[in-house]
């Protein structure tokens, strides 16, 4: 079964095998498309047969969580909650967390606006209510925009604001926290990236550790099972931090981690954590310049490629952050770049697609419009891919497309 189950796929890397999704999108490779109930720039999530996603409508002040065919784009349910008015940056919206799917719940984070509270809702496959869990107050400039994890049936969240903050793992079957790691305000920016998990090595053997990142306490590490913090890197960001943390040596077979981190004013560094508990975190290299802010990078464990805001494409030496070619992409991106099948697609806040063949070398392949016509403001959700379609979510339309559209 093929899933891409939450923000940029599997554990967040933004890589799917997939040799034959198209390179140009259009209406010969466009097999749906089909109105969502309002815009946002949440990204799709995908299990099986079933696309999950969420809308806005800001006049009646909801937010709608929607399931839909994944094979034809039809409608199979849809949820409504009632969030209530508040304001969020121009740029942001109440639908803007991506939701996260396992094999038992779909989950996704909402605003209760009148109880000025971040929610958490979790729902089965075929959208029965399974459960609500109140994350808590929210203070920020922007708007909430929480997006949870799931790994090993636990939720994973940063719910780290302005106000106060802590990291938890909630049980998906129930909702109940399994543990909780406070970090006491103040912050003075909220995050918005999503956790990663990822495996690390010490004496007892292999374990699983959550990495988060956040202005007021840099980067950290902690224990999947329990919570408790191995490892921090404080002190390392001024502004807010919406790039997500990957492994970028995941898939190079090393048995060693390097995990990114960054935040606003080209800030973007690799990190090393320590393979002991009480070990010392370290970071082995920075990018100087043309770092991302929004868009989260994407590594096969052999060249990483940085795509900055502005258009910059850096292909570079992971383990040593060594630039080996960059080229000049003409817009601006939100959206994280995917490597599909070795090939590499940007999604521009314009609603193109730009797709090239990477590696040694940079080939442009193709620019794709996406028309996005009034909404091109919402332009910035990151695409998934599944069932060798890739899924493209344009302000209130999701599209899919695929070679010979079947």
């Amino acid at each position: 079964m093929e899933s891409w189950p939450r923000f940029r796929g599997e554990n967040g890397l933004g890589i799917a095998a997939a040799q034959n999704v198209p390179v140009e999108l259009n209406e010969k490779t466009r097999a749906w498309s089909v109105p969502l109930p309002g815009p946002g720039s949440s990204s799709p999530v995908v299990w099986g047969d079933r696309l999950f996603v969420t809308s806005e409508d800001r006049r009646k002040s909801e937010v709608i969580f929607v399931c839909l065919d994944a094979k034809n784009g039809e409608e199979r349910w849809s949820k409504i909650v009632k969030t209530g008015l508040y304001r969020t940056h121009q740029m942001n919206n109440a639908a803007a967390a991506t939701p996260c799917v396992s094999e038992g719940a779909v989950v996704f984070t909402w605003y209760d606006a009148g109880r000025k509270v971040v929610m958490i809702s979790a729902f089965s496959h075929d959208g029965k209510e399974l459960w609500d869990y109140e994350i808590g107050a929210f203070k920020g400039q922007h708007g909430p925009n929480l997006h949870p994890a799931i790994h090993e049936g636990r939720i994973l969240i940063a719910h780290l604001h302005q106000a106060d903050g802590y990291v938890a793992a909630l049980n998906v079957k129930t909702g109940k926290p399994v543990w909780k790691k406070e970090y006491p305000g103040p912050n003075p920016k909220t995050t918005y990236m999503t956790p990663l998990v990822r495996e690390r090595y010490s004496a007892e053997g292999p374990k699983m550790e959550v990495v988060v990142a956040c202005t007021s306490i840099g980067v950290r590490g902690l224990d999947f099972e329990t919570g408790v913090e191995l490892w921090a890197l404080p002190r390392e960001f001024r502004e807010r931090c919406i790039i997500s943390p990957i492994d970028i040596l995941s898939g190079s077979g090393a048995r060693d981690s390097l995990v990114i981190a960054g935040c606003k004013n080209n800030v973007f560094f690799a990190v090393r954590p320590p393979d002991v508990k009480g070990g010392s975190a370290e970071v082995v290299w920075r990018m100087p310049k043309n770092a991302p802010y929004v868009p989260t990078p994407v590594s096969d464990g052999k060249t990483l490629y940085v795509l900055s805001d502005t258009g910059t494409l850096s292909a570079m030496d992971p383990k040593n952050g060594e630039v080996r070619w960059q080229e000049k992409l003409p817009a601006n991106f939100y959206a994280s770049p995917l490597l599909i099948g070795g090939k590499l697609y940007c999604k521009s806040r314009d609603g193109e697609v730009y797709v090239a063949e990477v590696g040694a070398r940079f080939k442009l392949l193709a620019i794709s419009d996406l028309k996005p016509g009034d909404e091109v403001t919402w332009a910035d959700a990151t695409p998934a891919v599944a069932h060798n379609s890739l899924y493209v979510r344009v302000g209130a339309r999701m599209d899919c497309y695929r070679n010979g559209k079947k």
